[in-house]
């Protein structure tokens, strides 16, 4: 399984669409002063000390990743939020929470109904989860074109060839609000949108590096792994692709696929936080 400590201390500058799609989110979740809330997959913690801004209660964020933990309570350990290494399949919570905010990381969970059942068991009645995650296989069609070329050079070819995506990606929101209404919950929203965002061949290997390198650069995603310099071969030829999808400005265009729910622990709950969209 693929593990984000090592990439925790630069996460944060290169996570920027990331950030951006998480904004969207707490706008979405709409959180009250007084609720008890879970940043599930928290990351570094950055939108949980946002989300400690919005309200008194109980905030808790956990991750997966011991050295996102660490990084979190370094920067934001001072805040009033207890961080903790979870797994998201096996959360140690039980009526806890009135919200669940789980940003740009529902993709990496190989086992969702375990995830959404332990979710709903964390929730008090009546709660919410929010969630956020790039979506379709051509998730973000600039990398897809950029990650192809490894498939196509000679010296990168036969190592690509055993790649193994970790992820999971939905074509449709429909599929998305079925998995939460399987698990026990009534969505409230569910919608997908295409994400644009310019920015220079730099920043855009930078947003590669945040996330997707972590399954197609990662040992953990290959079958018998590969050489050590895979990883530096395979950066150069996407930092390549990314540079000539530029537009005469010298930018590139990126575009994310990304899906947004609502949803509510019993069919019968109120909505008490966000809209229908």
């Amino acid at each position: 399984m693929t593990d984000f400590s090592q990439t925790a201390s630069a996460y944060q500058g290169r996570a920027v669409v990331q950030q951006a799609a998480g904004e969207a989110l707490l706008d979405l979740l709409a959180v009250a002063s007084h609720e008890d809330v879970l940043d599930l997959a928290c990351g570094p913690g950055a939108l949980t000390a946002r989300l400690r801004e919005l309200t008194r209660g109980r905030m808790a964020g956990c991750d997966a990743a011991p050295g996102m933990i660490d990084e979190a309570r370094r920067r934001h350990g001072a805040a009033g939020i207890e961080f903790s290494v979870c797994d998201a399949a096996a959360l140690p919570f039980a009526g806890d929470f009135d919200a669940i905010f789980c940003n740009s990381a529902f993709q990496w969970f190989r086992d969702p109904a375990a995830v959404l059942g332990g979710c709903r068991n964390a929730l008090r009645p009546g709660g919410r989860m929010a969630m956020q995650a790039p979506a379709k296989a051509e998730f973000c069609p600039n990398f897809i074109r950029a990650v192809e070329t490894l498939r196509d050079h000679a010296e990168t070819r036969d190592v690509y060839a055993r790649y193994q995506s970790p992820w999971l990606f939905l074509e449709s929101a429909a599929n998305y609000a079925q998995l939460f209404a399987d698990a026990g919950f009534r969505v409230a929203a569910s919608r997908m949108e295409a994400v644009a965002n310019r920015c220079t061949p730099e920043k855009a290997l930078e947003i590669f590096l945040s996330g997707a390198a972590m399954a197609y650069l990662s040992p953990a995603c290959y079958a018998g792994g590969f050489a050590p310099e895979y990883p530096s071969l395979a950066t150069d030829l996407i930092a390549d692709s990314l540079r000539r999808q530029c537009g005469a400005d010298g930018l590139i265009e990126l575009i994310f696929q990304r899906v947004f729910v609502l949803a509510y622990r019993n069919s019968d709950s109120s909505l008490t936080g966000g809209l229908p969209l």
